[in-house]
């Protein structure tokens, strides 16, 4: 086989898969279908940037990853899941994400402990912020040492499905056919057009500008820590205020606080429709909107940009994401937000599931339409979830309280995600592969390709009411809070290792001891939904000592 990534040898001029875009969600893609013997060809419009979205796991992100190694024997996946590794085998230029901070600000007025709130993630092997542009160089790597063929620089002008291939024309006349093409590059390219899908608006949507500079202050140098917790540097910090928050995450910092010279991430979210654009450069927005909070100010101080991004299309999906021998994935299928760490968590459920359908239908000979229905389901479910997600951080960004509430509601979560997919790491490696699929095959209407507990979905949706009744100008932003927290306070589900409905409790901080309470709690008083997904965890987070469930 000839090993030039510019070249298609005759043995590759009819691939059985092209996958358009050369991100995290297409290179793991290839790697998992290379890697099982289909003849895989990557099309990259542009060189790696650094600009593609999503950068932080989170612990359902990381077992998520341990699922899809198992499930596709694809180790390169499953270092992903393990923070040390991903520092000393795919790059050093990668950091920690050791904790996810929220800080309340209003204008003029400086810090404010009482309107900080920080969660330490509880994490088997530690969670990770990707440099991108290492991450997706490296998996691509990974996908050609498969044996899959790369070309960059390189657009699809035209889709055209015939009776057993789909013809790829390129921008240079060039004519590639397939037998199956999975679209990630974008929105509105040459397969949403051949499938007549279009951009549909959902919710209120944000306008985004992201940028990696050097020189941002650690904000443990502009405000203290929270007793018991890890440095703010070391996980990603979201300042919030009415209207918006500006996300700011550190490479480079997994052995304390790090380097001003040290790389970070700066993304600032604005409400589309309170702050349309204004014509001034990206890196002058940011400035200008942390100008008015004096602590974020003080972090952006000695701050420079390395280069920014703008994402102004708010939140969106495609009316169509499947057609007979064409698929429309993650980037071209949805977009919005990346606030509260959806990118990579989604592009790891849409690789699990494309990946079996995909090799299901390679293995049939059967590339129609229907074999991709889930994914299309599950991708709108997707898009609906992310759309209320980010209308309520919007209201909810009006008022300290109202935003501590909702974001304990969405920690929590996490949380239940991460012991369902934990549960399907060990059934998968324990033999139990039948039951393990179809636990993660879960209702696409949920947003999520894992079960869920009944009980969480109802205290979300309630979060989520709530906020729309403040928006609405049914209740104010206090009233909306104190409900929360009192449904937080009275929920039979919430494990009492944190105080998530007491709103003077502001640091999540997982010890033994914690632990063990919360197995003893779940014995005893949890509902058995939640006994089934803590106990296979364990006092020490891998379930060791637990032994089988009952």
């Amino acid at each position: 086989m000839r090993t030039d990534p510019d070249h298609i040898g005759d043995d590759q001029r009819d691939p059985d898969v092209t996958v358009l875009g050369t991100g995290i969600t297409a290179t793991s893609l290839a790697v998992i279908l290379a890697r099982h013997g289909l003849r895989v060809l990557l099309l990259g419009e542009h060189d790696t940037s650094g600009s593609e979205p999503g950068e932080m796991t989170l612990p359902c992100t990381s077992f998520l990853y341990e699922v899809i190694a198992e499930r596709f024997r694809v180790p390169e996946i499953a270092l992903l899941a393990d923070a040390g590794r991903v520092g000393r085998e795919l790059s050093y230029n990668c950091g920690v994400q050791r904790t996810l901070g929220f800080v309340h600000h209003h204008e003029g007025a400086g810090h404010r402990r009482a309107d900080s709130l920080q969660f330490n993630i509880p994490s088997e092997h530690g969670e990770s912020r990707f440099y991108r542009p290492d991450l997706d160089a490296w998996m691509l790597a990974a996908a050609v040492g498969y044996g899959a063929r790369v070309r960059q620089r390189v657009r699809v002008d035209k889709a055209v499905p015939e009776d057993d291939r789909v013809r790829l024309t390129l921008a240079s006349g060039e004519e590639i056919r397939t037998r199956f093409v999975v679209d990630t590059g974008g929105p509105d390219s040459a397969v949403a057009r051949a499938l007549g899908a279009e951009r549909v608006s959902g919710g209120t949507g944000t306008r985004v500008i992201g940028a990696h500079a050097v020189g941002v202050r650690p904000y443990e140098r502009v405000a203290p820590v929270l007793k018991g917790s890890h440095p703010w540097s070391q996980g990603t910090l979201h300042h919030v205020f009415d209207g918006g928050w500006i996300q700011v995450g550190h490479f480079r910092n997994g052995s304390g606080t790090p380097a001003g010279s040290a790389l970070a991430t700066v993304t600032l979210s604005l409400d589309a429709a309170r702050f349309p654009r204004q014509g001034t450069d990206g890196w002058e927005e940011i400035l200008a909107r942390a100008a008015r909070h004096p602590a974020i100010a003080a972090q952006l101080a000695d701050a420079q940009p390395m280069f920014c991004w703008t994402a102004d299309s708010g939140q969106w999906h495609a009316s169509r994401t499947v057609g007979d021998r064409m698929l429309l994935l993650d980037g071209s299928a949805l977009g919005g937000d990346p606030v509260l760490g959806r990118d990579l968590y989604t592009s790891a459920q849409l690789v699990y599931s494309a990946a079996s359908d995909i090799l299901a239908a390679a293995r049939d000979d059967d590339w129609s339409a229907g074999r991709f229905r889930y994914l299309e389901r599950l991708q709108h479910g997707m898009a609906d979830r992310q759309d209320r997600l980010v209308d309520a951080a919007l209201t909810a960004s009006s008022h300290p309280a109202l935003w501590s509430a909702t974001a304990r509601v969405w920690l929590l979560g996490t949380m239940f995600d991460a012991l369902s997919l934990k549960r399907s790491a060990k059934t998968m490696a324990s033999g139990a592969a039948e039951a393990a699929l179809t636990s993660l095959r879960a209702d696409p209407a949920t947003g999520v390709c894992h079960e869920t507990l009944p009980e969480y979905r109802e205290l979300l949706d309630f979060t989520l009411a709530a906020c729309r009744d403040t928006a609405e100008g049914r209740a104010t932003a206090r009233q909306s809070a104190d409900r929360i927290f009192v449904r937080l306070r009275n929920e039979a589900m919430v494990p009492p290792i944190y105080g998530f409905g007491d709103p003077t409790d502001r640091e999540y901080v997982l010890t033994t001891p914690q632990r063990v309470r919360t197995l003893l709690w779940a014995r005893k008083e949890a509902p058995p939904g939640v006994l089934r997904l803590v106990r296979p965890y364990g006092a020490r987070g891998g379930g060791k000592d637990l032994g089988h469930d009952d």
